[in-house]
């Protein structure tokens, strides 16, 4: 089996041509250079664990700390509580158990999203040689780390199977739903990771605004709280928070068995699309300065 440099076909020089501009594009590059994609995926995900004792299980450990400290400190501490998910403005509580699993659903799309975002503006100055020496499709690049980011998502989610197994029982069939539900989330991560790996190649302090956004992003949606204990007035700024809806229909089809707003879900999707394609026509325009910039 070739090695991921036997797959590059596609000049990236600064003389390259721009990119076809077409909205598919996005979808249609990803797919030619599909096994690329997974061996690079492969590759970071053996990376980020190898050498260390625990290895994979490192993918099962992070979550599960992550939740224990996040569930003591607004479950235990500030005593907060989920609501009964599904009824509008409803004070009902639940136990602490119940109240993790609410947390946890939202952490875990939380996480997709931080784990891609917040790598994008170093994508590039991490991949130098792809950049300026070789013919490489630079941008399959944010696919890439799509693949390790929905691996550990998969392994906390089966994390949150076990235990949603134990405390809640039978999950409703709507739960099926979930990476409908998640797919714009995707789109959106995409587009956004062209942007930004784009302009953390010429601006270098665009890795730690990323990370302060991030940061904000986590306490500006529904995870640690119900979005009906938001102010009315601010309730409408929370949903420029890319994470808000989806979170919010997540636990709707995981815990109330519930369908979500088509509608709310085909602005969303309109949404991301639009976010993509922005993103790779930004993408397509700069790239020609790459290799120069590094």
């Amino acid at each position: 089996m070739g090695s991921p440099m036997s797959q590059m076909t596609r000049r990236n020089s600064a003389d390259a041509p721009i990119s076809d501009l077409s909205p598919l594009q996005p979808l249609l590059s990803p797919w030619r250079h599909r096994d690329l994609v997974l061996r690079l995926g492969k590759r970071d995900i053996e990376s980020r664990y190898r050498g260390s004792v625990l290895g994979l299980i490192w993918a099962i450990v992070q979550p599960l700390v992550l939740l224990a400290v996040y569930t003591f400190v607004f479950g235990i501490v500030f005593k907060m509580r989920a609501t009964k998910i599904g009824l509008e403005d409803s004070a009902a509580q639940v136990d602490e158990a119940s109240f993790a699993m609410s947390l946890f659903a939202g952490l875990i799309l939380y996480n997709l999203f931080s784990d891609c975002v917040g790598k994008a503006p170093s994508i590039l100055r991490e991949n130098v040689t792809f950049v300026k020496k070789i013919i490489f499709p630079l941008e399959i690049l944010p696919w890439s780390t799509m693949v390790m980011a929905i691996f550990n998502a998969i392994v906390a989610t089966l994390v949150f199977a076990v235990f949603y197994a134990f405390i809640e029982g039978t999950p409703p069939l709507t739960i099926l739903l979930v990476p409908i539900v998640v797919l714009p989330v995707i789109i959106m991560i995409l587009g956004l990771s062209w942007i930004l790996m784009s302009i953390g190649l010429y601006v270098q302090d665009t890795q730690q605004v990323v990370g302060l956004v991030l940061m904000i992003a986590l306490f500006t949606c529904p995870i640690f709280y119900p979005l009906w204990m938001v102010p009315d007035p601010w309730q409408n700024w929370l949903y420029l928070n890319p994470l808000t809806v989806a979170i919010e229909m997540v636990r709707q089809v995981t815990f109330a068995g519930t369908l979500p707003d088509v509608w709310a879900w085909l602005i969303y999707l309109g949404a991301a699309l639009l976010v993509a394609w922005i993103g790779w026509i930004w993408f397509s325009i700069t790239r020609r300065g790459f290799a120069d910039a590094v």
